[in-house]
């Protein structure tokens, strides 16, 4: 398990952790009800379409079966006929059937894939705080989708590079983490090099405020 979070997180946060200098963080924010936000829920789904690798008709077929949900929930809600344990009964039936048509959209091996994502929620969460401070990072740098890009190969690049480290039984746990910190390095270099001079005093000055209440320790 940690093994699988940790390679998964460094390179979900090769701009956040390695450039910017921030701490992970696997708990999801919540909106004013206390509730996983939007904004974290639309991100957990594109990791998991992502990590699945839904082809474009399987999206489409599911954002529709959400939808149909959702559109069924609000139905529900709006019933005032239903008594309060009535609604949460048929919502839980429509959550579930729909679950059941989502599973049979995907492959027997994207199947075992959603499985074992689901068995891990806090590398899912991890990885979807990592995607939306991705996001927030690049709009606040007005990152280019030429250097999205660019930063997305390097990500996966860096995480192919650390899967073997991590396997490689004749490296002492030390050593593992001394050859994993070079390629952070490497890759926090690299990173930087796409970034123009304004780009990377931005960077930097957020790095600045991010750290600051760690005091000397930042």
């Amino acid at each position: 398990m940690k093994t699988i979070l940790g390679v998964s997180l460094l390179a979900a946060s090769i701009t956040i952790a390695a450039i910017a200098g921030t701490t992970d963080s696997a708990t999801p924010p919540a909106d004013h009800s206390g509730r996983p936000g939007q904004a974290f829920r639309h991100a957990k789904m594109a990791v998991v379409a992502e990590r699945l690798g839904l082809n474009d008709a399987q999206k489409a077929k599911l954002k529709e079966l959400r939808q149909q949900t959702a559109t069924a929930v609000q139905a529900v809600q709006a019933n005032s006929s239903l008594t309060e344990a009535q609604k949460a009964a048929q919502i839980k039936s429509l959550r579930g059937n729909a679950r059941d048509q989502m599973r049979a959209v995907l492959t027997d091996d994207q199947r075992a894939k959603l499985a074992e994502l689901r068995s891990h929620p806090r590398m899912l969460n991890g990885l979807a705080m990592h995607r939306m401070h991705l996001a927030m990072l690049a709009r606040r740098l007005e990152l280019t989708p030429d250097q999205r890009a660019s930063i997305r190969d390097i990500q996966v690049k860096t995480m192919a590079a650390v899967k073997p480290i991590r396997a490689d039984s004749n490296l002492t746990t030390e050593a593992k983490r001394a050859k994993v910190r070079e390629l952070v390095q490497a890759s926090r270099a690299q990173v930087r090099g796409l970034l123009t001079p304004e780009q990377q005093t931005k960077l930097e000055r957020m790095r600045r405020r991010l750290l600051a209440p760690l005091g000397p320790l930042g």
